[in-house]
């Protein structure tokens, strides 16, 4: 009996020590999953709040002082409201613009997400020496398509950068006064032709000189300081049908035919400019016409706009001239993302902000550029706000941008000759020769 009893207490305690070491197992089992799911909830919450901290929240943007600029500056808190990106747009000066365009885009400061580069000036060094994110590979196939122009822009398959809008230089003129019968009797009897409106160089110098009557009026005008008389030069040189280099040999073209000939025919009208023309720009041009004090100026299409609204009666619009063909610099802001961008994400969605259809037309309307896209220039409300805009079509296809990859050292380098023919230092022949065989000796358009 005590040994039945024995057996009994023995199992009865082995029972419980199971029991104890199971239900031990069992906790400890339940911690072990417990601790990972509570360390892996952890970890993403941290992981979350590592992506937030990291998502974009400013985009800095590098412009120049200009209506575009501020059409971008006065519409980006719908890009904002769209995104919750804010948009830093920094305005500059042209000569501070250019230094922080190579800074960005060649020393890789990576201050800016998204750069705007001239279009006219600055697509060749930007494309063969700029360090850049190929935009294609960023936007859908669907926004590249809307973009007119593009091959503009492309590199080796790529796409460098997205234009804001088109710009380009148009030839404004007192309509008033060469509709005038009695004018058109007066040239037509001094000139032996009827008064139009100039196409050639030619036709450009006879009508500056027959309205040339200072201190009224004077018949032409060109800015002297030093970028707008180089732009300037450019219209005249577009219009002879060159430019400053040949791409397929890589060589400087600065005194060909073409180019002795741009010279004479952009020199010889500083004859008709008023007083004072030298320290002014083209943007000193846009009052003086207003004014009533210059007959005629070639200069960019954001003028249009206020003509339309102060002189619809007064100003007419017209293509700028050339002995071959419009003279039609190539004007936008384009968009380019540095390599070395702090956000180039941000940078992405302020590019498709500024491409999308709602932003093209509320730019159009506010500046009267044209458009980058094929659509919006369909616009019934575009083409009615647009004034003109057969005449606009007509110098679209005569676009024209440098074939150098060093625009500031050249540009420098023509103002410098221009001053030199104007000074009595050389003739317009001369002068080129100077540029190519001196100024320029050994050195390439393509560097």
């Amino acid at each position: 009996m005590k040994r039945l009893f024995m057996w009994m207490l023995i199992l009865i305690v082995c029972i419980s020590m199971v029991v104890t070491l199971s239900l031990a197992g069992c906790k400890k089992e339940a911690e072990e999953v417990t601790a990972p799911a509570e360390e892996e909830t952890a970890e993403e919450e941290a992981v979350k709040e590592e992506v937030e901290e990291l998502a974009p929240k400013v985009v800095r943007v590098l412009a120049v002082a200009g209506p575009e600029t501020d059409c971008l500056i006065e519409n980006a808190s719908k890009f904002e409201e769209e995104t919750g990106i804010t948009a830093s747009i920094e305005q500059v000066a042209r000569p501070l613009w250019g230094d922080r365009k190579v800074k960005e885009l060649i020393e890789d400061s990576g201050i800016y997400d998204v750069v705007m580069i001239g279009g006219g000036d600055d697509p060749m060094w930007v494309k063969m020496k700029g360090h850049w994110l190929p935009l294609d590979e960023y936007l859908t196939e669907e926004e590249v398509a809307v973009i007119t122009h593009k091959d503009y822009f492309t590199y080796e398959g790529h796409l460098i950068g997205v234009p804001q809008y088109y710009n380009f230089p148009m030839l404004f003129y007192r309509k008033d006064l060469l509709e005038d019968p009695e004018e058109q009797s007066a040239f037509k009897e001094k000139y032996g032709r009827d008064l139009t409106v100039p196409k050639t160089y030619d036709e450009l110098y006879e009508v500056a000189e027959f309205f040339n009557r200072p201190p009224d009026l004077y018949g032409f005008f060109i800015g002297g300081v030093d970028w707008s008389v180089f732009l300037d030069y450019t219209y005249f040189m577009y219009g002879m049908g060159g430019n400053f280099g040949n791409l397929e040999s890589g060589e400087l073209t600065l005194n060909t035919a073409e180019q002795k000939r741009a010279m004479t025919a952009l020199t010889r009208m500083t004859e008709f400019n008023p007083p004072g023309w030298e320290t002014l720009s083209f943007f000193d041009g846009d009052q003086l016409m207003l004014d009533g004090k210059i007959f005629m100026y070639q200069n960019w299409l954001y003028i249009w706009k206020t003509f339309l609204e102060q002189k619809p009666d007064e100003i007419g619009m017209a293509p700028p001239t050339g002995d071959v063909q419009p003279g039609a610099h190539l004007g936008a802001f384009v968009a380019v993302i540095p390599s070395a961008a702090p956000s180039p994400e941000a940078g992405v969605k302020f590019i498709q902000w500024m491409m999308s259809y709602d932003y093209q037309k509320e730019q159009v309307l506010a500046t009267g550029n044209l458009p980058i896209r094929e659509d919006v220039l369909e616009d019934p409300e575009v083409r009615e706000a647009l004034v003109g805009i057969e005449v606009m079509e007509e110098t679209l296809p005569y676009l024209s941008y440098q074939y150098t990859t060093w625009p500031g050292e050249l540009s420098s380098g023509i103002s410098e000759a221009i001053w030199k023919v104007l000074n009595g230092e050389m003739t317009s022949e001369e002068v080129c020769d100077w540029l190519q065989n001196t100024k320029f000796a050994d050195r390439e358009a393509i560097e």
